[in-house]
């Protein structure tokens, strides 16, 4: 007997909430789609502003996901296929029809998750080419060796040059690797697909959280000597973006010395107490040694 879904054909088991047991690759930070030389050539250190992107859509995943500057009429992007897109951006080497239905669509039968899949591609590449000039039939959304996948050519999404901003920083020297970082730091203003709860999201969620966090730490520590206002500044935007992470406190608290602002130290452990209670836990005893020290150290970094 045929299996009604994705589901069960891959497990044997009924319909069910949970999503696939292995999920598929996350995007990388070691590889990037767009660049491939060394960084001392000369490139671009953020996206592309509108008018320079040669007709190219501009797919946003970085908070709410959407698409930018769609002028011309036709239909509105159905919710389904908006999924497909941040799907396909967390993927920009490509999945198969029956891979994304399995994540999309796995309550589907399989004949009906494949056609799913195929129409909410269409439906994409239609919105997509409402908000772009390109001329290439299939343009926006392409299918090649059984792959869907955004073309980059014809598609601007912002993750994807997060990714390769990150990339090229771990290359860089200065003053190249700060401008890159700068820009790695005002494109990251939002978790991946904010306010969804896709159930494939969360793994591909942190993998881009930790690349933001990982820009401010790094930014910070250029600006902390000889501008430590700013990257203090900057470490309480990277706290509202990550309020779990305890180095990104630590950090603020040496910035917070540096401009010899105590209180603010002390403001900074209650803030990371109140969000460690969260997840039942609490500051690691170094941390506590390190505020307490700061405090009462004026002239100790």
């Amino acid at each position: 007997m045929e299996p009604h879904t994705l589901r069960e054909a891959q497990t044997g088991e009924p319909p069910a909430i949970a999503p696939p047991a292995v999920p598929v690759t996350v995007v990388p930070l070691h590889t990037s789609r767009n660049d491939t030389k060394p960084d001392d050539q000369p490139a671009p250190a953020t996206a592309p502003p509108a008018d320079t992107t040669t007709g190219k859509a501009r797919l946003r995943v970085l908070g709410q996901p959407r698409i930018d500057n769609i002028t011309k009429p036709g239909r509105p992007l159905r919710a389904k296929a908006l999924e497909l897109a941040v799907f396909l951006a967390c993927h920009p080497d490509g999945v198969t029809t029956r891979d994304i239905g399995e994540y999309l669509e796995p309550d589907a039968r399989i004949s009906q998750a494949d056609q799913r899949v195929h129409t909410n591609a269409s439906n994409l590449r239609h919105v997509l080419g409402r908000a772009g000039t390109a001329e290439t039939k299939n343009a926006y959304v392409i299918k090649t060796a059984g792959r869907y996948r955004l073309d980059p050519a014809t598609v601007d999404v912002d993750v994807w040059t997060l990714r390769d901003l990150m990339h090229r920083a771990t290359i860089a020297t200065e003053p190249r690797r700060r401008e890159l970082l700068t820009a790695a730091c005002d494109l990251y203003t939002a978790p991946l697909a904010e306010s969804q709860d896709y159930e494939w999201l969360q793994p591909h969620r942190e993998t881009v959280r930790r690349w933001g966090t990982e820009a401010h730490l790094l930014l910070a520590d250029d600006l902390l000597d000889h501008d430590p206002q700013a990257a203090s500044d900057l470490l309480d935007k990277a706290i509202e973006l990550d309020r779990y992470n305890e180095a990104l406190y630590t950090k603020a608290m040496h910035a917070r010395h540096a401009i010899a602002d105590a209180d603010g130290i002390r403001t900074l452990l209650r803030a990371l107490t109140r969000a460690l209670a969260d997840l039942d836990a609490e500051p690691q005893d170094d941390t506590i040694t390190l505020a307490t020290r700061l405090r009462t150290s004026p002239d100790d970094r």
